[in-house]
């Protein structure tokens, strides 16, 4: 690929924003529509995180022994104390992958702010997946259309997301631009073994990102309807 098309590439518009592709308009408020109640809101949230976390996990451990030659329980085992830090990290998602969030730290959760902090980790997640992508599709790797797929199913939970800070007229935080990762970990295309490691990072957090909201949002929700 040549600068001229990397940079064409940088200069494209973000999936991850304005993710259900909503006019200004309907970005406001309007008194004379119906609005959705927040058990609605919730729920279409849950759902999609959960049918964006079960596309990851159907290709998941086919794609850590094709690139890895090795299982999840090991791959995970190695480097699960392993994280980039213009992810989400420990402080904003205290778990890992397969864990569960502490009551103590669910309890104290608020609307509101779950899901402005929600719209964001998602944000940088997408930044990193959009990477793997253009890697699988510049060197000819073979799952190419499962991130892809991913790809789309994030943005499907962005928009739910996104819906769901309109119907509350929540005005989200500004949006995660590319600038969150550097070329350090975008360009590292000499080393099959870096971007390999770099991607099952990123991958892997965003599993842990995406049970995150559903394990946040299933307690929201128990709160509302009790």
């Amino acid at each position: 690929m040549t600068l001229e098309d990397r940079q064409g590439r940088l200069n494209s518009p973000p999936k991850w924003v304005n993710p259900c592709g909503l006019a200004a308009d309907d970005l406001d408020a309007d008194v004379d529509m119906v609005q959705l109640r927040d058990e609605q809101l919730i729920t279409q949230v849950v759902v999609q995180a959960k049918m964006a976390l079960m596309q990851a996990q159907l290709f998941r451990d086919d794609y850590i022994k094709q690139t890895f030659n090795t299982d999840f329980a090991d791959l995970h085992s190695a480097w699960k104390n392993n994280h980039y830090d213009w992810l989400p990290g420990e402080t904003d998602i205290p778990k890992q992958l397969g864990q569960q969030l502490d009551k103590n730290f669910l309890d104290k959760l608020q609307l509101d702010t779950a899901l402005l902090n929600a719209y964001e980790y998602m944000q940088k997640y997408a930044v990193g997946l959009e990477q793997i992508v253009w890697d699988q599709e510049d060197h000819h790797l073979e799952f190419l259309k499962q991130f892809t797929d991913t790809e789309f199913k994030l943005r499907t939970v962005l928009c739910e997301l996104q819906v769901a800070l309109a119907e509350r007229g929540v005005t989200p935080r500004a949006d995660v631009t590319r600038d969150a990762m550097s070329s350090e970990y975008r360009f590292m295309s000499k080393s099959a073994t870096y971007r390999n490691l770099r991607d099952w990072l990123i991958f892997r957090d965003y599993m842990n990102g995406l049970e995150y909201v559903v394990q946040v949002f299933e307690h929201l929700r128990r709160g509302l309807e009790s």
